[in-house]
């Protein structure tokens, strides 16, 4: 090895002299990292002038290497960036084939009454054997807060009930919403935000994703296992089912029901990596408080709470090397006044995700791609940027975020947090990170 040096810088020696001696300066082209250095020399001076403020962290994961950090530690609220920590932790710790179920039991006896009715057949009387069977016992929906479970679904559980060859039932309809605790909101959501489409009723029990519950009924909004049960009481009544208005009920639970011992006779599942889909893409909340509260639900406890879903949160942050510390989670989409995060965290767990091939290809193809889909459909449409860009939106009041991956023009893929707080126009932010993102891919 030692020679091999010594022959090399014989070598370079001789030529830079050949070259001096032409009148030639031998100049090396600069690198990638030097021409991106700078072209961002105009955004960063716009960040520094800014009335609003900004947290910027890029990192090389193909050179293993930080890029550039701006502010990068500086707590800042995440907006709906914080359904990249949701997503991660999720897809670490419950794995993408993880699945939201919703499942229904009976209780009680199916008892079967024969009667003899006499029936006008042409000009004679004749004798009829008319079986009947009736379940002396309730139906028990049980919630796994699955926000896909949808109104072919609830249909497809009415046909399960017809299944089991009653004509009559003599019980209530029981909705057991036991998965987690009994409040409506998430913590630190504004009180004049909800009920809204966008601010959903947190319940483990709904289906249609409380979709068009307004035009039904407003408590509906607030109560949309209510809105499934009657639903699904009237779809059992459309298959010739008789549900006695005396004996009818609906009733729900937030401990788990009796009727949980009696008999399985429906179940229907969707996979985390199916509700990832419109999370990402969409920005769904729903979704992404269903998949903070598949969380919660580690804790294996009754009436699982948001903090039981933060505490895996905070677990995969540490994990993945971020800042705890500087750190609060309260909800898993982002929609709370509470929630902090700093650039540099949210890349440490785009890195982690990067580093982990099964976590990494389901989060990248959830995410929005620039001008093509999601919430980037009708940003970055040219540009180094386009189809290039796979990044989550976030935006509150205030907030501008993005947070994501984008592959520079040197081959090498990028991980990227940009954290925009105090922007009076969300489009302010978003034109500021769509031109880093330009700059990143360039």
């Amino acid at each position: 090895m030692k020679k091999y040096l010594i022959g090399w810088l014989m070598a370079w020696c001789i030529c830079h002299a050949a070259a001096q001696e032409a009148g030639d300066t031998m100049v090396c082209a600069p690198t990638w990292a030097e021409q991106f250095t700078e072209r961002i020399q105009p955004l960063v001076a716009e960040a520094e002038a800014a009335p609003y403020y900004s947290g910027i962290c890029i990192y090389d994961l193909t050179d293993d290497s930080l890029i550039y950090a701006y502010n990068a530690r500086r707590v800042m609220r995440p907006a709906s960036t914080q359904k990249v920590l949701t997503a991660v932790t999720a897809l670490a710790t419950l794995g993408k084939g993880h699945q939201c179920t919703t499942r229904a039991y009976y209780d009680g006896r199916i008892v079967t009454d024969t009667t003899v009715v006499c029936i006008a057949v042409a000009d004679t009387l004749q004798d009829s054997v008319v079986v009947r069977r009736t379940l002396h016992g309730n139906i028990c929906v049980v919630g796994g807060f699955d926000p896909m479970f949808s109104h072919a679904d609830l249909k497809d559980l009415a046909a399960a009930v017809e299944r089991l060859g009653v004509d009559s039932i003599a019980g209530t309809f029981v909705g057991d919403v036991s998965m987690k605790d009994t409040l409506r909101w998430g913590n630190g959501w504004c009180w004049d935000d909800v009920p809204s489409t966008f601010i959903p009723a947190l319940t483990p029990l709904m289906f249609n994703q409380q979709e068009r519950l307004n035009a039904r009924n407003g408590n509906y909004l607030i109560y949309p296992e209510y809105y499934f049960l009657e639903t699904l009481v009237q779809e059992v009544r459309n298959r010739g089912i008789g549900v006695s208005p005396q004996v009818r009920g609906t009733r729900i639970v937030a401990t788990p029901s009796d009727v949980r011992s009696g008999t399985e006779f429906f179940s229907r599942s969707h996979t985390l990596e199916q509700v990832l889909q419109p999370m990402m893409k969409r920005s769904s909340n729903l979704h992404a408080e269903s998949v903070f509260y598949q969380l919660a639900a580690m804790s294996k406890k009754q009436g699982a709470t948001w903090k039981d879903a933060a505490r895996q949160v905070e677990q995969m942050v540490a994990r993945a090397g971020g800042n705890t510390a500087a750190l609060e989670v309260v909800d898993g989409s982002g929609v709370s006044l509470y929630d902090y995060v700093t650039a540099e965290t949210e890349v440490a767990l785009l890195r982690f995700a990067y580093r982990n091939t099964a976590i990494y290809n389901a989060l990248y193809h959830a995410m929005p791609i620039a001008g093509v889909d999601g919430t980037l459909q009708k940003r970055m449409t040219s540009g180094p940027a386009f189809r290039n860009v796979h990044a989550k939106t976030g935006t509150v009041e205030g907030v501008s975020c993005l947070a994501g991956y984008v592959r520079a023009s040197n081959g090498h893929l990028l991980a990227f947090s940009i954290m925009n707080n105090g922007v009076l126009k969300s489009s302010v932010g978003r034109d500021f990170q769509d031109r880093w993102c330009q700059a990143m891919a360039q």
